[in-house]
């Protein structure tokens, strides 16, 4: 009930709209009260004195309340939605709020279907809650306790008698409310991970299809969806076996109403008139009892999925914008207005992930890129090369040291001001299904269209680009599907240039293109690179040697640092990277080159 508690905050904006909803509640009540009234006089002063017009009198009165009980109803569930939808959209948003700024590390420990379960079915229930569940709760209640004190001024006597079998309704709502809690926790668990598996099965869709293994994804989801077809029967078995008992408790208690009504009117002691209101209020005093395993079922449902939903906004926001210095759309704009290539500077840094701070990837650190500087990050698997690149934007922070833009340590910088000057091409590229030119603007939506060729042309889209049968408008399809590899990469490349950054981060940038495409993209690049810095991750040789200063990471440190040329004459780490890599693929090289000119004499 506590987790069920915090949704209050969501509601107390619209109590306008509430306190609407509790008026029509309130007139719904009355009007419910008073229709067995006017039965009791249409059979007393109508039908026993057989008086018809006060038959007709009455009979009007009963169709009018009837009637406005029915308009009042209809407000109540126009009300009750509008409520329910306002309250999940705004909690919708919240969390999707959360999300866009919760760390990288967060998304490492939790699956993608597990989010969009959560946002999705956990707020489908939510909602049915909000909506339905925690009114009907209300006005159900209280229907019974006005409909058992003007039952008592009736007739008392009928009124206990017809109450006699309720405590084994109550047994029956308490046990099943212990039994469904742990159910409905099972199935919202069970439904994360049944959408996870499908998740993962059509994001990896390719890789399912390039190795054969669509029997076995499809035996996977088998298993999933089987579990969550085992919860979900758990749960409907206790519910059927719930409700029947309830069913029965109501016939009984219209038994004991029968028989105790009926030897109350041959004794004379009871008018027919209050007999048949007996009948009609009866159901004010079971349906709310006999409800109330649904609201509990509704109840439990919410209470398994609020605490899902808000172990998200729960999440601590570990990379927050520095406190020191603010000025985020400053720091943009100073990189915009051409302020000149920046000064990174690694100083003593260490490192470690999050969920593993036992375990350094980065040990003291320390190196240079001084402003304009083209620097390329070599070391072998594991050696922390990607994290020193996701330390610079703060994808992740330091536990150790520092990183300094020009003397200024990012975590003292807002992130918009800081990520605002950095351009970032990823070795996984990822585009969105929207049209290539709006991909390409993305991190500079307000681009105009001569700025995206402009950028394209670069980084070598325009040609393929202008080829698409719609241009810059086509549709990419969801992760640039309708892309190859390398189109795709290059399209980050454009992503990356159109937003002007002073830094710019190459992570495996030209690792999907073919030797031609990285040419003609290393030749554009170099005139993008001029007066930016430019800290590069790559594996090709034609990338390395060619940058400013490479420095070789090894075990999380520097190992060395220099040029090509001197780092070869060392004859130490990168020389041994390079034997074992770098010469196979130019003597490789060499031959091709040699074989063409052959076959061409």
């Amino acid at each position: 009930m506590n987790d069920l508690k915090r949704l209050i905050p969501y509601v107390k904006p619209y109590w306008r709209r509430v306190l609407l909803l509790a008026l029509c509640s309130v007139a719904a009540l009355i009007l419910i009260l008073i229709n067995p009234y006017f039965l009791s006089l249409v059979v007393d002063r109508g039908i026993s004195m057989k008086d018809m017009n006060a038959v007709l009198l009455y009979g009007l009165g009963l169709l009018g309340t009837s009637a406005l009980n029915s308009m009042f109803n209809y407000l109540k569930s126009v009300l009750q939605g509008v409520i329910g939808t306002d309250v999940v959209r705004d909690l919708r948003l919240q969390l999707y709020r959360k999300l866009q700024y919760l760390p990288f590390s967060w998304y490492t420990t939790m699956p993608t279907g597990q989010i969009m379960s959560r946002m999705i079915s956990d707020m489908d229930a939510i909602e049915q809650f909000v909506a339905f569940g925690f009114i009907t709760m209300l006005t159900e209640g209280s229907t019974f306790l006005f409909t058992f004190v003007l039952l008592l001024t009736l007739d008392w006597q009928l009124t206990l008698a017809v109450l006699v079998p309720m405590p084994l309704m109550v047994y029956a709502i308490v046990r099943f409310r212990l039994r469904i809690d742990p159910a409905w926790t099972a199935v919202r668990e069970q439904m994360g991970k049944l959408t996870t598996v499908l998740q993962e099965n059509i994001a990896g869709v390719r890789v399912v299809k390039a190795f054969a293994r669509e029997p076995h994804a499809l035996g996977q989801f088998d298993s999933q969806n089987m579990l969550n077809r085992t919860k979900n029967v758990d749960r409907a078995k206790i519910e059927a076996s719930a409700f029947p008992m309830m069913d029965f408790v109501s016939g009984l208690s219209f038994l004991v109403m029968i028989a105790v009504g009926a030897i109350r009117l041959v004794e004379g002691s009871l008018t027919l008139g209050v007999y048949f209101s007996f009948t009609w209020y009866i159901w004010s005093i079971i349906w709310p009892v006999r409800i109330t395993g649904w609201l509990v079922s509704i109840m439990r449902q919410a209470a398994a999925s609020t605490p899902r939903l808000f172990a998200i906004l729960d999440a601590p926001e570990s990379i927050r914008d520095g406190e020191k210095r603010s000025g985020g759309e400053e720091e943009r704009r100073r990189g915009e207005e051409g302020r000149g290539p920046a000064r990174v500077v690694f100083e003593g840094v260490t490192f470690s992930f999050p969920d593993d701070l036992k375990t350094p990837v980065l040990t003291g650190l320390t190196f240079t890129v001084e402003p304009g500087q083209t620097v390329a990050i070599l070391g072998g698997t594991g050696s922390g090369k990607s994290s020193v690149i996701n330390l610079v934007p703060r994808f992740y922070d330091v536990t150790g040291g520092k990183v300094l833009i020009d003397g200024v340590d990012v975590r003292e910088m807002s992130l918009v001001g800081l990520r605002g000057q950095i351009g970032i091409v990823p070795q996984e590229t990822f585009l969105f299904s929207a049209m290539l030119k709006d991909n390409i603007a993305f991190g500079h939506p307000d681009a105009t269209i001569e700025e995206v060729v402009a950028a394209s042309q670069v980084a070598q889209v325009d040609d393929f680009a202008r080829a698409l049968q719609k241009g810059y408008e086509t549709r990419v399809g969801e992760r640039g599907v309708g892309l190859s590899g390398g189109q795709k990469q290059r399209v980050a490349l454009a992503r990356a240039v159109l937003v002007n950054p002073r830094i710019l981060i190459l992570d495996e940038a030209t690792s999907a293109v073919d030797t031609e495409t990285e040419t003609a993209i290393q030749e554009a690049m170099a005139r993008v690179l001029k007066g930016r810095t430019a800290i590069i991750v790559a594996q090709r040789l034609s990338t390395i040697k060619h940058a400013d200063k490479i420095v070789v990471l090894k075990d999380g440190r520097v190992a060395e640092e220099g040029t090509h040329e001197a780092l070869l004459a060392l004859g130490g780490e990168y020389t041994a990277l390079y034997d074992l890599q770098y010469r196979e693929q130019e003597t490789h090289h060499i031959d091709v080159i040699t074989d063409e000119a052959m076959l061409v004499a």
